[in-house]
């Protein structure tokens, strides 16, 4: 795509003069001019996008745009237009940007694709407080028919912020000079501030009390319903929302653990979900940190009103006792609040798995040792909500709480059982290949047949 089919177009600025009102015009072009001017940031955010931007990579922006190949009767426009040249290759993406609560709604999105593949423009980007598991996921929901030849993606404010806030932390400084870091500093600062735009979730939908207090009388729940669809949907952003959190906090880009298939399909993720929520209850999803012993599961249990993070890791198999292996586990949680912490044994076969307190284990204990071969551990913390699990914001509150806090408690202080490579002998053998092929075949017939090419004796040609 070529910025000649770009009929109308402003260049984005760091410094907007826009009218009060326009929050999204304000924020969207202070973001694309500091992408501009600040290729680190630039490359973070359009990787995430699977576009390649390297040092020979440039990179446009404009506002208010008008393309020259419009569509009949269509009135409203794109708010900007990205465009990455590298070489002869280029990528071009329309953005549409909401600030606070506002949404794209599904026929404005669809006549931006439309717009898309009529000036050959490969992508159109969504910009919204509404978070996603990943950029791939469109929270807007689109027709089946639409065209399939322009990419669509989705990033939240919050998401922006932790690109910048981890880029702004990292030890090995990746930006070119002081300008640029003045610029991201600035961008995070703004993007924290509530008159941004930007805004955290920070509560359940509006049927969630319902939804609790169905569960807990045994009221049967409708699969089909909207109100547990925008829960599911909800929960989906919530379980972005806290590895963004996390990440912000460690450092380290934590993600949610999802399959492939899921990021196709959506629609189909968010009915499944459903359809396991009305038969066990409850919600879930991994959270994955980089080098922890296993993925942390978020659960919230609906019947008991708990929220509970656990972890699952195998015991270690260069220790034969299930005592021996209980206490390496137990060792490790040494300097946590084991009062807080439920140890899970799970053993081989159908037998009874044994659990405890962690601070009321005892490794030596006859139940332990009589248990069948423990495999694995499950280590878990619970939060008893009571009432405030049926409220839509006390219920985030203590969520986003409890994750931290499995955090600190356990999941830092695990690692995963690691094999000892195979030690050498100390001394080698003495014995040549002839003394080792005599004492183990006794004859060539005995031999194995690659044995037999490389010890049968040389033929010598008779000389015509």
């Amino acid at each position: 795509m070529d910025t000649k089919i770009l009929k109308h177009g402003a260049p984005a600025r760091l410094f907007p003069v826009v009218p009060e009102s326009a929050k999204e015009q304000k924020s969207l072009s202070i973001l694309l001019a500091t992408l501009v001017s600040v290729q680190p940031f630039s490359a973070t955010l359009l990787r995430e996008l699977g576009v390649n931007f390297g040092k020979r990579s440039t990179l446009s922006c404009f506002t208010e745009v008008t393309l020259t190949n419009e569509i009949k009767g269509m009135k409203d426009r794109p708010d900007a237009l990205m465009v990455v040249k590298t070489g002869s290759k280029s990528w071009s993406a329309l953005i549409e940007a909401k600030v606070g609560k506002s949404k794209v709604g599904s026929d404005q999105l669809e006549r931006y694709i439309e717009l898309a593949k009529a000036n050959s423009v490969d992508a159109v980007i969504t910009i919204s407080n509404e978070l996603t598991p990943d950029p791939a996921i469109c929270p807007t929901p689109l027709s089946k028919g639409i065209s399939k030849k322009v990419d669509v993606y989705h990033l939240s404010w919050s998401a922006i912020l932790t690109n910048a806030f981890l880029l702004a932390s990292d030890d090995d400084d990746p930006f070119n000079n002081d300008d640029e870091v003045f610029l991201i500093s600035e961008l995070i600062r703004y993007l924290e501030h509530p008159s941004s735009g930007r805004l955290p979730l920070d509560q359940m939908n509006s049927d969630w009390p319902k939804i609790v207090s169905d569960v807990q009388t045994g009221h049967p729940l409708n699969p089909k319903s909207d109100t547990l669809e925008e829960m599911i949907t909800l929960w989906h952003q919530e379980s972005r929302d806290i590895a963004l959190i996390m990440t912000r906090m460690l450092q380290e880009p934590v993600k949610v653990g999802l399959q492939r298939s899921k990021l196709k399909d959506p629609k189909q993720w968010v009915e499944q979900d459903i359809k396991e929520f009305c038969s066990n209850k409850m919600l879930d999803f991994n959270l994955d940190v980089p080098n922890a012993a296993s993925k942390i599961l978020v659960e919230a249990d609906f019947r008991r009103r708990v929220v509970r993070c656990s972890m699952k890791l195998g015991a270690p198999t260069d220790k034969k006792s299930n005592s021996a292996r209980l206490n390496w586990l137990l060792k490790q949680l040494k300097d946590s609040d084991k009062s807080r912490i439920i140890v899970t044994c799970i053993t081989h076969g159908r037998s009874q798995n044994f659990g405890a307190m962690a601070h009321e284990i005892d490794s030596g204990s006859e139940e332990i040792k009589e248990l069948n071969e423990i495999v694995s551990f499950q280590v878990e913390m619970s939060a008893d909500l009571g009432k405030h699990f049926n409220s839509r914001k006390k219920f985030v509150e203590n969520l986003e709480l409890h994750v931290p806090d499995f955090y600190k408690n356990v999941a830092e202080k695990l690692k995963p059982f690691v094999p000892k490579p195979p030690a050498m002998p100390e001394k080698r053998s003495s014995k040549s290949t002839d003394d080792i092929v005599s004492e183990g075949v006794s004859s060539p017939e005995q031999r194995p047949e690659w044995a037999s090419v490389w010890q049968r004796p040389e033929i010598k040609t008779e000389e015509a």
